[in-house]
């Protein structure tokens, strides 16, 4: 059991106030002085204070009415985030304290396995950090969003935020990873960069520039293969195709998804350099550098890549709203190395899983994954679930790369089991093409 209690500000003579607007919360602080706080301000003499007091009190009336008409203008005025004002920090019984949510991780994952499992002990300290009171189950509820049974810690940090946990989110080290306030949006980023008005953020955008839209299909065409596997079976048509047209490509853009990929890819990267080595792993998609150099991927520290995922338009849009929901995980593509999302570094096996409509429009989603520490696995049958466990338990690796392009002459699959390691960048939307069938 953790036994923990939550310290307050030092300074109980100028307690922050909070309130609630319809734009969030907003902290009011005492004012400062030159010399510091008030209660820390020294006195002058008792003549200055006698002949000055009443002009004293009139200034600082009206210097008081200025603030509190100032901090009660709209949050949008500012992209100061007012709870970087308001800490706390918690206090183990050994006198070890806690100073950012990073630590309060590590404290429910003794294990350092990367993932928090244990509900007892996650219920222990979110009653002590938010003081609220719930069942174990109930706590969990709300940490494991993606329903894979082991807790991420973005999904922590999320959850640390919906439940106003004051802590700053503790991401340091020299990789030059984290940004102003700790998250770094992508360069290409189109949305709000204000965290208060990005936290809803969640938009697809037609791809209206050329080159951009060439680069996608210089993607297709470099990582298409003219090599059959049974689960062409599914399309409908056995033949596999002879090219894929590009009709139209979507930007995704959700903040939510991307501040949990972003947290993720950052402790994977320190995983990495503290485990003193990376084996690097380039995917097919690696040969399409346009669109790879367009979004600096991060392959030399965590192998992050570029990989396609079929599916069809309707999922594909559920998908860039809500994220891969991982108990589903295995339901369309198997799971030969593990109940995980599965994707391909070649748009013909990605296409075997996608669904054509009415015009014959099929969808593929182009994601960001960070693969980390790598599984490499070349055997014809694998033992999915202990590979899983590799991962998932053991904490050894982040991902599994299945080749049966080297043992059944086929296709890479590549597996991971945390959705933060996954970002979607692109729905595509594409036409299979077959070469003309000459006239008898």
């Amino acid at each position: 059991q953790v036994s923990i209690s939550v310290r307050q500000p030092a300074c109980a003579h100028t307690p922050h106030r909070l309130w609630r607007r319809r734009s969030g919360w907003q902290v009011h602080r005492p004012s400062m002085g030159a010399e510091g706080s008030n209660c820390h301000k020294g006195v002058g003499s008792e003549h200055e204070v006698s002949d000055g007091k009443k002009k004293k009190k009139k200034d600082k009336k009206e210097k008081k009415q200025k603030k509190s008409k100032k901090d009660r203008s709209d949050s949008s005025d500012s992209s100061e985030d007012p709870w970087a004002h308001h800490r706390t920090s918690v206090e183990v019984s050994s006198g070890v304290q806690l100073n950012s949510l990073l630590e309060a991780f590590e404290l429910c994952d003794p294990a350092r396995s990367g993932y928090v499992r244990d509900h007892a002990r996650f219920a222990e300290v979110a009653m002590r950090l938010t003081g609220l009171r719930d069942s174990a189950d109930s706590f969990w509820h709300q940490l494991d969003r993606d329903g894979n049974g082991a807790v991420s810690f973005p999904e922590f940090v999320e959850w640390a935020q919906m439940n106003r946990v004051a802590l700053p989110i503790g991401l340091t080290g020299g990789t030059g990873d984290v940004g102003p306030g700790g998250i770094a949006f992508p360069s290409t980023w189109k949305g709000p960069r204000d965290p208060r008005v990005a936290v809803g953020w969640n938009q697809r955008t037609m791809v209206t520039d050329g080159k951009l839209f060439a680069e996608l299909q210089q993607m297709l065409d470099l990582t298409y293969k003219k090599v059959w596997t049974r689960d062409r079976k599914a399309t409908g048509n056995n033949q596999v195709p002879d090219g894929y047209k590009l009709v139209r490509a979507m930007h995704s853009e959700n903040f939510s998804d991307w501040n949990r990929y972003y947290l993720k890819r950052h402790r994977l990267v320190q995983d990495c350099a503290n485990g003193g080595w990376l084996q690097q792993y380039q995917p097919l998609t690696a040969q399409a550098s346009g669109i790879c150099a367009r979004h600096t991927l991060r392959a030399e520290v965590c192998n992050e890549w570029l990989l396609f995922h079929g599916t069809s338009a309707n999922a594909a849009e559920a998908i860039c709203r809500g994220d891969f929901t991982m108990h589903l995980s295995g339901s369309a593509t198997g799971t030969l190395y593990g109940r995980g999302t599965y994707f391909a570094e070649s748009i013909t096996k990605a296409d075997e899983y996608a669904k054509a409509d009415a015009e014959g429009n099929c969808c593929a989603l182009v994601c960001r994954v960070a693969g980390g520490q790598v599984l490499y696995n070349e055997q014809v049958e694998p033992s999915g679930p202990a590979m899983q466990d590799m991962v998932l338990k053991d904490g050894l690796y982040h991902s599994i790369i299945g080749d049966r392009e080297k043992c059944r002459g086929t296709f890479k699959e590549y597996v991971v089991f945390d959705a933060d390691q996954v970002y979607v960048e692109y729905i595509l939307v594409y036409k299979r093409e077959y070469a003309a069938v000459p006239a008898s």
